[in-house]
């Protein structure tokens, strides 16, 4: 059947929010501003310079943005993962119950 969810499919779920977490880690380490490794007395013209500044600005707001939208992500693929593999204990649960339970005599 098609329609139903496979264990490979939960561990691609698994797979997909800690690689993106794994994404989100790697940007936050990228915030180091003592990294640039520019100054006006390194590039030697003030207008680069203060261009340089703003396109580091602008990236890190962005990446900002981009990091919180990709902790969200990963929180979801998280939680629908945890979410169908307690579907599925639930319902194997219930089948066993209900194996358990003495048959009615049709009549």
């Amino acid at each position: 059947m098609g329609d139903r969810t496979r264990i490979d499919d939960l561990d691609v779920l698994k797979s997909v929010s800690r690689g993106i977490t794994k994404i989100v880690e790697e940007l936050e380490r990228l915030d180091d501003k003592d990294k640039q490794g520019w100054s006006r007395e390194v590039i030697g013209h003030e207008e680069l310079t203060d261009r340089l500044d703003d396109f580091a600005n602008n990236w890190d707001y962005k990446r900002g943005k981009l990091e919180g939208e990709l902790n969200k992500l990963a929180g979801i693929t998280k939680a629908a993962a945890r979410a169908y593999e307690q579907m599925d204990t639930d319902l194997a649960n219930a089948v066993r119950k209900q194996e358990k339970q003495p048959q009615k005599q049709g009549g």
